[in-house]
Parts: structure tokens; sequence; C-alpha cells
């Protein structure tokens, strides 16, 4: 079953700040910026900003199990989202993020964020879609009509165990990869001390 992206999840734009995002110490509010995050790691909590929100609304909090969406990247990459994995209180995001509150009685966050980010069901609509030339845009009444592959809950479940075991299989061969390199060196190494 197909469906679109808003019926399934409500996007938001971040929070709207009028002056530049500068971090204050005492800040009751965590802002999370594009400059935190980053496509296969996710949130960087390190780097998170302090703030202080003023205002009568009261800001749209970022909660564990949302996603946030990265809708402007250069032309050689394509928008991408992350998925929310921490339960930190007073979290929000800036202006150029979209939060993704997604109807977990429909579909499972972690098949959403994968979906989302798969290249070879979404990438064409990005591209097809997006503004600009050398950086790419999202809007979010676009990002609101991308068609989700949706299947039963239970088949997502599957999906995301799939998705986890390759993810480790990546971790792994990474690895092994990482201590060849060591290995290969340590031989030239020793060769060239020997000589």
């Amino acid at each position: 079953m197909n469906t679109k992206l808003s019926k399934i999840s409500d996007i938001y734009i971040g929070q709207s700040i009028r002056d530049r995002i500068l971090h204050e110490a005492g800040g009751d509010h965590r802002i999370v910026q594009i400059k935190d995050v980053d496509r296969e790691s996710g949130i960087n909590l390190e780097t998170l900003y302090r703030i202080n929100l003023k205002g009568r609304i009261p800001p749209r909090l970022i909660k564990k199990g949302d996603l946030l969406f990265v809708p402007r990247v250069f032309r050689e990459s394509l928008p991408y989202a992350v998925l929310v994995n921490a339960d930190l209180p007073n979290l929000v995001a800036a202006p150029t993020i979209f939060i993704l509150s997604v109807n977990h009685d429909k579909v499972r966050a972690e098949y959403l964020h994968w979906f989302i980010n798969s290249e070879a069901h979404v990438g064409r609509f990005f591209r097809q879609n997006a503004m600009g030339t050398s950086v790419l845009n999202i809007p979010i009444s676009v990002l609101g009509e991308l068609d989700v592959v949706l299947p039963p809950i239970a088949e997502q479940d599957r999906f995301i165990k799939l998705v986890h075991a390759a993810n480790k299989e990546k971790e792994i061969m990474k690895t092994l990869v990482e201590k060849r390199q060591v290995f290969m060196e340590s031989i030239l190494k020793t060769y060239s001390e020997s000589k």
C-alpha cells in the first residue's frame, strides 16, 4: 500500500528564531541545527547549543521517535532524515529543519527513516521536485506529497531487523578494513626498518 507522507506524519518547520543562534551556557532549551546532524551518525548531542526561548507560544519540542528532515543540501547530495533516538528534555529544531512527528499506529519511525533515505525509492522524487540549482531545497508542501510504500506493521518490524543486520555488517566490514590497513602498514614499517 502507498500513502502520502502527510497522512502518516505531521510535518512542522523548526523553531522560529529571529536572531543568530548563539550558545548560552544557562539556556533553557537545546537546539538541533544542520551542523549537528549527519546522514550516517544522526544527531551529535555533544555539539548542541543551549538557547533561551521567549514568547507566548510554547515551542514545539522534539521527542524520541520523531524524524528530523534536512531539506536543503548541495546538489551532489540528497535531502535526508535522521531518527531522534534520545529523549532529551526541552529539545527544539532550528527553522532550517523540518520535524516529522510520526503516527506510530501506521508506520514505524525506523522504517520511515530508512525509506526517506533510500536513494533507490525516494532519490528521484527529491531530484524531480527540488528547487534551486547549486543547493537543492525541498519545500514542506512537497515533502508532504512524498509517496511512501507502506507495508503492514509486522512487515515493517521484520524489515527493521534486516536494516539493523545490514548496519551491523557494515560496521564489521569497516572494522576489518581498518585492521587490515593497520596490519599492512605495520608490515611495511617493519620491512623498511630492517633495511
